[in-house]
């Protein structure tokens, strides 16, 4: 068999032996590539903008567990790397391609240049040029393995020319070599020594009131069961961060909430208690300590993380577990103790049980507009039980994580700090998986990508977006009453939108929609857009004045 390609062919045929199925992009860009992926049966999916396609390439990835792909030409690259730089700080291991005159036209002014390279070096992990052929082999391969190693994580590579029809055209004298490890994430799963998973042990058995903070690792690892095994022999309470949340089911006993600043006060106040912290999977960042007030520093910590380089960096007293959530947690149930600890969880109970029932005021209001919290209260009561729910950045994602009840068979994934993320990304995520996909967003987000109804009609993805729509930019509202607070009749014009009925936008782009004003219709409007067979947006009218629940 011959080993001379086409570089279209090339690139099209390493792709799809790292089981690509889908590639997310803008025009201009490789299109004779394009053609090629097509023939190979991969779904080229043509967004609207190029920040877009990497939202969508983005929701793939951490919705499928395999590396996804995007395309910009020359001047949409910057455009890219917003999207980009999202999936940099969610642990997603996108594959962007971005066209780049080729060196011979560098440094002389040429139309539409830039250097790339100053753009994605700071958010990927890989970053290379491809200008010669013969390094397509090479830096192709490559781009698959970084991404998926270690902290999955974007990469990118510029190739020549602005459209990448040099390189296109150009002559490959190399086999298709593909890695079959490298098409999933994590394609390593390393234990931790048994030294360490002794010593963490001895912690976890001497401990009175330890307790387990899950957080995005551990959903990218899949270690939810395993993590319930640990919780359940050594009896420990467990709370989640806003991205591990649905790792554990929010009924269960041991399930105590959301920590940090977009979470519940009961979780953050039992971490505060706490006389050992095990962190798995997370960073243990400002956010889901809210700025390391929980747990305080001199806090005894155990922290498990694929990357040792994270391992008590933020929390020194700390026992650190290099390795894979998933492998290290099981290690880790083996080495303890099963115990009781009957007191300490009781307390955890009644901590837990009183915010839940302070949140049934608000979840069971029927004033008009609806209160968020009766929205998220309604999406619990509807949602399958193998929804996968995609939430935006900002109070989207405190009202979700915080009122939304969801069951260790559903998913959720939200923006890791991207204003407008949601949507294009739930359509991504749906171009990964049968089940159905909710997208909860507010109004403030959805208009980033609303453009983005016309691209999930084109190709048949078939999602349901909830806009919790109060006609504002809310979160922005307590900052701006300081700000203004010698003319506080400028607030309101400062943060507020026209009253925009988004049915009618939705309808002239052929999406299903309703509008709902009143709490009883919800139901029955959700199970009609989940049945309906097309792009489904549900615009519901809900209450300005409503501020999230506090996380202290």
């Amino acid at each position: 068999m011959s080993n001379s390609y086409e570089g279209a062919e090339y690139i099209a045929r390493t792709l799809k032996g790292f089981d690509v199925d889908h590639v997310f992009y803008i025009e201009a860009i490789l299109k004779i590539a394009i053609r090629e992926l097509k023939h190979l049966g991969i779904k080229p999916v043509m967004a609207h903008t190029e920040n877009a396609a990497a939202y969508m390439a983005d929701g793939y990835a951490r919705m499928s567990g395999k590396p996804s792909v995007c395309f910009a030409q020359s001047i949409g690259a910057a455009n890219l790397a917003g999207g980009i730089h999202e999936a940099w700080l969610a642990g997603s291991p996108v594959i962007s391609f971005t066209g780049k005159k080729p060196p011979v036209l560098q440094h002389r002014g040429s139309y539409q240049e830039a250097d790339h390279r100053l753009l994605y070096e700071g958010i990927t992990k890989f970053n290379a040029d491809i200008s010669d052929s013969e390094q397509m082999p090479v830096v192709l391969r490559q781009l698959f393995r970084e991404a998926v190693t270690g902290k999955p994580r974007p990469v990118h590579t510029d190739i020549s020319n602005n459209v990448g029809r040099l390189m296109e055209l150009a002559t490959v004298e190399s086999p298709v070599i593909t890695e079959q490890a490298y098409t999933i994430y994590p394609p390593y799963r390393p234990k931790a020594e048994e030294e360490r998973v002794a010593a963490a042990a001895d912690k976890i058995n001497k401990a009175d009131n330890p307790i387990i903070i899950i957080g995005r690792g551990a959903a990218i690892s899949g270690a939810g069961k395993n993590i319930y095994k640990l919780a359940q022999k050594g009896d420990i309470p467990v709370a989640t961060s806003p991205d591990g949340k649905a790792q554990i089911d929010e009924s269960d006993d041991l399930w105590c909430g959301i920590v940090g600043e977009y979470g519940m006060d009961c979780a953050n106040k039992i971490v505060g208690k706490a006389d050992l912290v095990i962190f798995i999977g997370t960073q243990a960042g400002d956010q889901t300590t809210f700025n390391w007030q929980f747990p305080l520093m001199e806090t005894s910590v155990i922290q498990i993380d694929i990357d040792p380089a994270e391992l008590g960096k933020n929390y020194p007293n700390c026992v650190g577990l290099p390795g894979d959530a998933r492998v290290v947690t099981a290690q880790l149930t083996e080495a303890i103790a099963e115990k009781k600890r009957d007191p300490w969880r009781a307390e955890c109970r009644e901590v837990t049980g009183k915010t839940l029932k302070e949140y049934t005021k608000n979840q069971n209001s029927d004033v008009v507009p609806m209160r968020p919290e009766r929205l998220c209260e309604e999406i619990s009561k509807a949602l399958p039980d193998d929804a996968v729910v995609v939430a935006d950045t900002g109070y989207s994602a405190v009202w979700s994580a915080t009122m939304i009840r969801m069951k260790a068979s559903q998913k959720y994934l939200r923006a890791a700090g991207s204003l407008g993320w949601s949507y294009p990304a739930s359509l991504g995520v749906k171009c990964a998986t049968d089940r159905p996909v909710v997208c909860f967003t507010g109004d403030g987000a959805f208009y980033y990508h609303l453009n983005e109804m016309e691209t999930a009609m084109r190709n048949g993805i078939n999602t349901v977006t909830i806009i919790n729509d109060n006609s504002a930019f809310v979160q922005t509202r307590l900052a701006l009453n300081e700000i203004y607070k010698d003319e506080p009749e400028s607030v309101e014009e400062m943060y507020c939108f026209a009253d925009i009925d988004f049915c009618r936008i939705a309808d002239a782009y052929g999406c299903w929609s309703k509008r709902v004003e009143k709490p009883e219709e919800f139901a029955n409007v959700f199970k009609e857009a989940l049945n309906c067979g097309r792009p489904a947006i549900i615009d519901v009218r809900t209450e300005r004045a409503a501020e999230v629940p506090s996380a202290v």
